[in-house]
């Protein structure tokens, strides 16, 4: 399917149903797909209403609304796409292997809530790499069920950083691990390298690995919270195996790195390895722990107090 150069279309919420016979479906857009706007009467019928504009998928899985939903779509390449102004979720991919996702442009603006630029869920194996990405909410944002996910080469900024669940809600179960998060560049946003449990969550999100980060004016640019809108201390979703290397650059708040931890041992195995965050102009930047057991190497700055 060919959306032609030069030319412009008006497209409702439409579901592109698997499984399909051909080994190989391409999709070529060279001009521009747009959606109807929220008056229309387009969004206002069947199962559809409010949930994706554009859907490739085998089963049907509700989430957010959502630009671009892909579920259960296996050895996917997705490239050179642009999306601007989603109504919450740009781009979903759920329950699926084999993804490389590169040279994406996404924009929305810095104050629309839950804009995320690209979220996975329920996926293995998916690469996300050489993308610009600037919304309202997460960059990108990985959740439950997802093992083996790279995120290399992209710049992000504005929205939340580059987030790490949320993970345990109502107390659900969570399981992440083996993500690899390089060569990110933050500018502006609210968070960075950032891993977020609710309260009372089971699970674990483990083997995850921030290298090669800088942050310009990230208010918090390193960030682990396991009290995601909650403040008691009951246990949750443990976190083993982060390792941090070679972060560099300026936060706008005096607290650079936050390790916000329950109680019981949640938060183990963590590894700070070269990290200078500093204030805008080289002022003093502090970090601060609760219930974490960090390890560092290297120059490290802000010292880490749970070290």
């Amino acid at each position: 399917m060919v959306v032609p150069a030069r030319r412009s279309f008006l497209v409702g919420p439409v579901s592109f149903k698997g499984p399909c016979a051909s080994a190989r479906v391409t999709v070529q857009i060279l001009g521009k797909i747009m959606a109807p706007p929220a008056t229309a009467s387009a969004w206002s019928g069947g199962r559809n209403r409010q949930q994706q504009w554009l859907m490739f998928y085998r089963p049907c899985v509700e989430s957010a609304p959502t630009a671009l939903k892909l579920v259960g779509c296996n050895n996917l390449e997705l490239r050179g796409f642009s999306s601007k102004d989603s109504p919450q979720m740009h781009i979903a991919i759920l329950e699926s292997s084999g993804v490389n996702v590169w040279g994406l442009t996404i924009t929305a603006p810095g104050n629309s809530p839950n804009t995320d630029g690209i979220h996975v869920g329920r996926s293995q194996n998916v690469r996300i790499t050489s993308s610009r990405i600037g919304t309202g909410d997460d960059c990108i944002s990985i959740s439950s069920g997802s093992r083996f996910v790279t995120v290399d080469g992209v710049q992000c900024g504005p929205g939340h950083g580059v987030s790490i669940g949320s993970l345990g809600k109502n107390g659900a179960a969570a399981a992440v691990e083996y993500v690899d998060v390089k060569n990110v560049h933050f500018t502006n946003t609210m968070n960075g390298a950032r891993i977020k449990t609710w309260e009372g969550g089971r699970g674990y999100a483990r083997s995850i690995s921030f290298t090669n980060m800088e942050f310009d004016n990230v208010d918090n640019p390193v960030l682990i919270d396991q009290f995601y809108t909650a403040s008691a201390s009951k246990l949750g979703v443990e976190i083993s195996n982060a390792t941090y290397t070679n972060l560099r650059g300026t936060s706008s708040r005096p607290t650079a790195v936050s390790f916000v931890c329950g109680g019981g041992g949640s938060c183990t195995d963590i590894h700070v390895n070269s990290m200078v965050i500093t204030g805008s102009g080289g002022r003093r930047t502090v970090a601060r722990c609760r219930n974490a057991k960090v390890a560092t190497s290297g120059q490290v700055y802000p010292q880490i107090p749970c070290s």
